[in-house]
């Protein structure tokens, strides 16, 4: 069966099914019909027994009934008349009897109401009889009207053979008419398939006609719809990416190529060979930023997991962040505090939080002006843990902020990567933050300050710090004038 075709395994079930019914409608309808022609017989033998009955009633001797049953029911249409005494000897039968017959039938066990029975008197005789026991004026009498059941059988013969003669038949018809409704049910399914093979990696764009929504196979259709879909998005995804990561590839490496051409053309003091290889250093230190980034994210796709078993006290890593930004900070003239930091823990990688809020402090050091400020705290709340960095700055737009963890994307796209980076910064921590199972937000507005809350879960050991908040929790909120990667 599981070699079959779909469509001819429906076909044979729906014929099977068709075929079953046939089966047990035609053993209903024999029975149906045979309990009703048995109820006729029945009925009629009744009505005979009361006219012998009643001639018996009518007489006082056995030689005037005799005389009068061999007038009226010797020869009697399809029915015979047996009458016996209580010696069960004959005292009249119908010419359809013979007296061994009689006999025969008289052997059948009394009984005063109407009994019916069948029975056979020979290989090729089969009757029905209806006895009664009567009290006449000449003595107890037991009186039997019979009649052949050969028309009765012949007749559930015939319907027997036809029932039996339209099993296979329907057999026959169930399958062609299964086949085709099968094939007529099953044609969407080859029009998906004739779609879904021919759509390539260049045809993404394509999707599967959808007739009818509400069965099984629109659900089918849609659901591969939505499936072709998401691989579209994910090849134009992957597309962009391989544009953006060679063309921030480009920029650097045709620095690196420029200088080194350069320096290379003509004769140069030592000074001018020292400026030169100071912007090789620097284009190169950039080329090894943008690689380690590109790693790091290829790493989270590809779903490499580091261990998150680490006791990270968080306060602890602000607290070193800022220390470790305070001369960068003092450069642009911008203030870099740590304030309302608590002693929180939790449970992860510590090198890899430490880049988050390295990056993030980065970023609003970066796009505060002069004289402007960064804040950074750390609270503990319920069961999450949330820290800030808050700036002054001119904010983002919002039309922005949906955008700002996409890989490469810049607010302003005119920034070079001195100033704004390649836009990969905020996308590394956004799964750095989801890896430890928390989520990180933006919130900002143009001229006053843009926040990024990152939230962890409280997944923390019992903890040894001092005046550690009670909620347990650790929670962080960077405010940026400007946010990007």
């Amino acid at each position: 069966m599981k070699m079959l075709s779909i469509r001819w395994r429906l076909s044979l079930f729906f014929a099977i099914a068709v075929a079953g019914i046939v089966v047990v409608f035609g053993i209903v309808l024999i029975l149906i019909t045979r309990q009703q022609l048995l109820s006729r017989t029945d009925a009629a033998l009744r009505e005979e027994l009361r006219e012998i009955l009643l001639e018996v009633d009518l007489h006082q001797s056995v030689v005037d009934f005799q005389k009068a049953a061999q007038t009226r029911f010797y020869h009697h249409d399809i029915y015979d008349f047996v009458v016996v005494d209580d010696n069960a000897s004959i005292v009249f039968v119908s010419a359809g009897l013979t007296t061994d017959q009689g006999v025969q039938l008289a052997q059948n066990e009394k009984s005063k109401s109407i009994v019916f029975a069948s029975n056979q008197l020979s290989e090729t005789s089969t009757i029905r009889s209806a006895q009664s026991t009567f009290q006449s004026g000449f003595g107890s009498l037991r009186v039997f009207s019979v009649t052949s059941q050969q028309p009765l059988l012949d007749e559930l013969r015939t319907l027997e053979t036809v029932a039996v003669g339209l099993v296979p038949v329907s057999l026959i018809i169930a399958v062609a008419v299964g086949y085709l409704i099968a094939g007529r049910a099953l044609a969407p399914v080859t029009a998906i398939c004739e779609t879904a093979n021919a759509i390539t990696i260049d045809s993404l764009d394509r999707r599967i006609e959808v007739p009818n929504p509400h069965d099984e196979l629109g659900t089918l259709a849609e659901t591969l719809n939505s499936l072709i879909a998401r691989l579209d998005r994910a090849v134009s995804e992957i597309k962009r990416f391989t544009a953006d990561a060679s063309h921030e590839l480009r920029t650097p490496l045709a620095a690196l190529k420029l200088e080194a051409e350069l320096a290379l053309r003509s004769e140069r003091t030592p000074q001018q060979y020292r400026a030169a290889l100071s912007v090789i250093g620097e284009e190169t230190n950039r080329l090894c930023r943008l690689a380690d980034q590109l790693l790091n994210l290829s790493r989270e796709d590809a779903g490499v997991a580091q261990p998150m078993e680490d006791r990270v006290p968080l306060h602890a890593v602000l607290s070193d962040l800022v220390q470790q930004l305070q001369p960068r900070a003092f450069q642009k003239s911008v203030s870099l505090t740590a304030d309302r930091i608590q002693p929180c823990e939790v449970m992860g990688n510590d090198v890899r939080l430490r880049q988050v809020f390295l990056n993030l402090m980065e970023n609003a050091l970066k796009f505060t002006q002069a004289h402007g400020s960064v804040r950074v705290r750390c609270e503990c709340r319920d069961s999450s843990v949330v820290c800030s960095v808050q700036d002054d700055g001119t904010g983002i737009a919002a039309e922005h902020l949906p955008f700002i963890f996409g890989r490469f994307y810049r607010v302003d796209m005119g920034r070079n990567c001195d100033s704004g980076g390649v836009g990969l910064g905020l996308s590394i921590a956004q799964r750095i933050v989801r890896a430890h199972g928390g989520t990180i937000d933006v919130f900002s507005e143009v001229n006053t300050g843009t926040t990024v809350v990152v939230t962890l879960p409280d997944r923390m050991l019992p903890t040894s710090i001092e005046n550690t908040d009670d909620s347990g929790a650790l929670s962080t909120t960077v405010e940026l004038s400007e946010m990007t990667a």
